[in-house]
């Protein structure tokens, strides 16, 4: 994708207000964020690493790549909350958190009642779906893993973390 076809998913990042901390990995940081206009709430992932290609590519890969089983980019902004130059991606915020989360909660026998066998069936189909939407479209996801995986209020999952992806 040409950088200019890129701008038009660029947003101000002052328009968002920092709510907590969901994660911090070697690459990056999740900030659970609150529109200031409106007080939706969205997710917010800081890249603090400073291999552009990398980024790009996962920038790319949100803007194409559009199924509800993936997680739907807002648009993306070249400063931080710091005012730094690194590459922040506004995403939709999944409710209920990821797969790793109901598996944890699993093993302890924690789960919500709505966590029933129709339900995870669901969630294993739509990460096949979503699977095989991007891999209709020649991209490779490189890192699926349950922590990837985010479940919406109604536990349907949305594939995330596209950092190590390609085309």
């Amino acid at each position: 994708m040409y950088p200019n076809q890129r701008d038009k998913y660029l947003f101000d990042i002052r328009d968002y207000k920092i709510e907590r901390v969901i994660g911090r990995g070697g690459c990056a940081i999740v900030y659970e964020v609150k529109k200031k206009k409106t007080n939706e709430l969205f997710v917010i992932k800081t890249n603090y690493i400073q291999n552009k290609r990398f980024i790009s590519r996962e920038v790319d890969i949100l803007i194409f790549a559009h199924h509800p089983t993936i997680i739907r980019f807002n648009g993306f902004s070249y400063k931080d909350f710091n005012n730094e130059e690194n590459i922040t991606i506004l995403m939709d915020y999944m409710k209920k958190g990821s797969l790793a989360d109901f598996i944890e909660l699993e093993s302890t026998s924690n789960t919500p009642n709505e966590y029933d066998n129709t339900k995870k069936q669901i969630i294993l189909i739509g990460i096949a779906r979503g699977m095989m939407l991007l891999h209709k479209y020649h991209i490779i996801h490189r890192d699926l893993k349950p922590e990837n995986i985010l479940l919406d209020e109604n536990l349907l999952p949305h594939i995330s973390d596209f950092g190590l992806s390609k085309f």
